[in-house]
C-alpha cells in the first residue's frame, strides 16, 4: 500500500478537485440563465456539446489506459484530458470562466508538480565513480547489471521510474542486478554513453545492460554516432524482451 501513497499527493488530490469543480460552475452558470456572453445557446446546446465530449473523452482514455506505460503515466493523461475538455466546454459558456480555469491549472502545474516514484526497488543509486567501480570494472561473466540513465524533471523518467523498479524486484538475482545514475547531476556520464539531456530528449531514461563490464544492449537503441533514436516509448514487456528476462 504505500507504494501507492504518491497517489495521495498534492498533485492527484488538486487535479480532482479542480476537474469536479466544473459541476459547480456548471450549475452557477445555468442559474444565471445569462447567455449574453455565451456561444451557447441555451442548456440543451451545453448538453449536447457534454454529451458529445465525454463520449469522444470515454474512447481516448480507454485506448489510453490500454497503451499505459505505468498508472502514473496514465493519471497525468486523465487531468490533461479532462481538463482539456473543461477548458472547451467553459469557453462555449463564458470564457472567462474559462481564462479563470487555465490560470488554475497552471498555478497546480507550479505548486503540485507530479512526485517521483520512491517506492521499493532494489536499485543500486550509483555516482560516476561507484558506476566505474563497479559495474564498469566487472570482471565477472556470470554477472549482468542494467542501468537505468535518467534524469528527475524528464517527464518519461517520471512514469517508467515505477515500472523499472518493479522489475527490479521481480528480476534480481546473483547473475542479474539493477543500478540507476542521475545523468542530470551528472551529464559527463550521459555524454559519455551518448544520451542527449535537452527537455525533449527521448533517449531518457535510457536502460543500458553491462556484461563484464561492456555494454551489451540498451533501450532505446542509438545509431553509432549517437544521433538517431531508434524506438520511442516503451513499456515493461518492451523492456524484459528487450533484455532476455521474459
Amino acid at each position: 500500500m504505500a507504494a501507492y501513497n504518491r497517489f495521495l499527493q498534492g498533485y492527484y488530490i488538486s487535479n480532482i478537485i479542480i476537474i469536479l469543480s466544473y459541476q459547480f460552475i456548471r450549475k452557477y452558470f445555468l442559474a444565471q440563465n445569462d447567455f449574453s456572453r455565451s456561444k451557447l445557446g441555451g442548456e440543451l446546446e451545453l448538453f449536447k456539446m457534454e454529451r458529445q465530449s465525454l463520449s469522444l473523452l470515454g474512447i481516448a482514455l480507454s485506448l489510453k489506459f490500454f497503451r499505459r506505460q505505468s498508472l502514473d503515466g496514465y493519471f497525468a493523461d486523465v487531468f490533461f484530458f479532462c481538463k482539456s475538455v473543461i477548458a472547451l466546454l467553459t469557453w462555449y459558456m463564458d470564457y472567462r470562466w474559462s481564462l479563470i480555469y487555465i490560470f488554475g491549472y497552471l498555478g497546480i502545474a507550479m505548486t503540485f508538480p507530479q512526485p517521483f516514484f520512491t517506492g521499493k526497488s532494489k536499485m543500486t543509486e550509483f555516482t560516476p565513480e561507484t558506476l566505474t567501480d563497479v559495474v564498469e570494472n566487472q570482471t565477472d561473466e556470470s554477472i549482468t547489471w542494467i542501468i537505468e540513465f535518467f534524469a528527475p524533471w524528464s517527464p518519461q523518467c517520471l512514469i517508467l521510474e515505477p515500472v523499472i523498479a518493479d522489475i527490479s524486484n521481480q528480476y534480481s538475482s546473483d547473475r542479474v542486478h539493477f543500478g540507476k545514475i542521475d545523468v542530470s547531476r551528472w551529464p559527463s556520464v550521459g555524454k559519455r554513453y551518448k544520451i542527449h539531456l535537452t527537455g525533449i530528449s527521448d533517449q531518457l531514461p535510457t536502460l543500458i545492460r553491462f556484461e563484464r563490464g561492456k555494454e551489451t544492449g540498451r533501450i532505446p537503441q542509438i545509431s553509432d554516432d549517437g544521433k538517431r533514436v531508434y524506438g520511442g516509448k516503451f513499456r515493461k514487456h518492451d523492456i524484459l524482451a528487450a533484455f532476455g528476462m521474459q
